[in-house]
């Protein structure tokens, strides 16, 4: 039985009197905010938490009843350390990400409380539905931070019915008790930064987005696990034919299944113009979801450049594949792992590996790849030309590393000059 988990709430930055000024805008950090959640699951509570979230907030710092919130969080980088249990959350049973892949806040009144405290009411939007939700907001205090901007650090929790939203999965057990509860709660970490200050640091680019969950999920290893993922490694690298292609050579044509079974051939694509080729490990690796993501925004651009953007995965896919379903570009399945292999980026997952995914992640790789295999690719990214040619990109057996979208477009740009 998959004990399954509600989560969300946005994030209704707030603030109660921080300094002298007139209208301010500020935005969410992301790298130095969190939004997690709480729900019963039988006898205890479980916690969870989203990766990719976005916000603003605009007023009278100096009256706080003047604030305005605006926020959303991408609801497919839900994220409860089990990959079996978040393909759930994001299949029809809960968010519906395929349909609804966004979540949003927008206030309507503060009211405060004390000069630390206020309650925010707005309207959440989730599952194509929309309720008020307020949340007690604490104002942690605000300052100067290290790049000579203005920062404020908030509090925020909320209690919400998911079944408000339409959300009723559940199940009861013959002692009547249900496997999960209705109410959630919501609690919110924020730190937001001045606009003024965005404009000269930009927000976080993909690189600080995935050290920051790099950093997140280093700090709950315990030494074994280190260790393991050390000898992991070395084993890895000693494995031939990984090295992925070069800048100049011909780039292996291939046709892939989408998730509906649709083929995509790259011969047929690139005469539309360049490809740009992305290798991920899989909708489980929540770091592939934050690079998805990440293309998901770039890809107007990408197209407006003349490209067009194609992922690969060993991962079978398949309509109810809700993140695939999210994304604009396809997304397709090397089953076999002969196209991986084609271009130098298949390795077996060694025993020392397997064991970690297995206990402590609780992610069995034969079950999301073709065949059963326990295969991954190296990450990589690459830019061919019309002609087939690898012209720029990235390999990286560091699956926290990926080419920045920013990196992508000047490479795009070059193909043009």
């Amino acid at each position: 039985m998959r004990a399954i988990r509600f989560i969300l709430a946005l994030i209704p930055l707030l603030a109660v009197s921080v300094v002298s000024a007139a209208e301010r805008t500020f935005t969410i950090d992301p790298v130095h905010s969190t939004v997690t959640f709480r729900i019963r699951h039988l006898y205890t509570t479980f916690n969870g938490r989203f990766n990719v979230f976005s916000g603003t907030i605009r007023g009278d710092v100096d009256k706080p009843e003047t604030l305005r919130v605006d926020a959303e969080v991408d609801v497919t980088s839900i994220d409860t350390a089990n990959a079996d249990r978040d393909k759930h959350l994001r299949a029809p049973d809960f968010f519906n990400v395929a349909k609804f892949a966004t979540a949003r806040f927008s206030s309507s009144e503060t009211k405060l409380v004390d000069k630390s405290n206020a309650h925010v009411t707005g309207a959440f939007e989730l599952l194509g539905k929309s309720q008020p939700v307020t949340f007690t907001v604490a104002y942690l205090g605000s300052g100067v931070d290290h790049r000579k901007g203005f920062r404020a650090g908030f509090h925020a929790t909320a209690t919400i019915d998911r079944t408000a939203f339409g959300m009723g999965y559940n199940m009861t057990l013959p002692n009547g008790i249900t496997v999960l509860g209705t109410d959630v709660e919501l609690v919110l970490d924020i730190e937001a930064v001045e606009a003024a200050v965005a404009a000269v640091a930009p927000a976080p680019q993909l690189t600080e987005k995935l050290e920051a969950l790099k950093e997140k999920n280093k700090a709950s290893l315990p030494p074994e696990t280190v260790a393991a993922l050390e000898k992991a490694k070395a084993e890895i690298l000693s494995q031939k034919d990984i090295e992925g292609l070069k800048v100049g050579d011909k780039a292996p044509d291939f046709s892939l299944p989408d998730a509906k079974g649709q083929k995509v051939t790259l011969s047929e694509v690139l005469k539309k113009g360049p490809v740009v080729l992305v290798f991920y490990r899989g909708e489980w690796c929540p770091f592939c979801s934050l690079q998805l993501r990440a293309l998901e925004v770039a890809f107007p651009q990408i197209k407006e450049l003349g490209a067009s953007l194609v992922g690969i995965t060993p991962q079978k896919l398949d309509p109810a594949d809700a993140a695939a379903a999210a994304l604009s570009y396809p997304v397709v399945s090397d089953a076999t792992g002969d196209t991986l292999r084609a271009y130098k980026l298949l390795y077996h997952v060694p025993d020392e590996l397997k064991q970690v995914f297995l206990e402590r992640y609780k992610i069995d790789l034969a079950k999301y790849n073709g065949e059963g295999r326990w295969d991954l690719p190296v990450t990589a990214t690459y830019i061919i030309d019309a002609s087939g040619v690898v012209r720029a990109g990235m390999v990286d057996l560091d699956y926290t590393k990926r080419m920045e979208p920013a990196d992508i477009l000047s490479a795009l740009k070059a193909l043009r000059k």
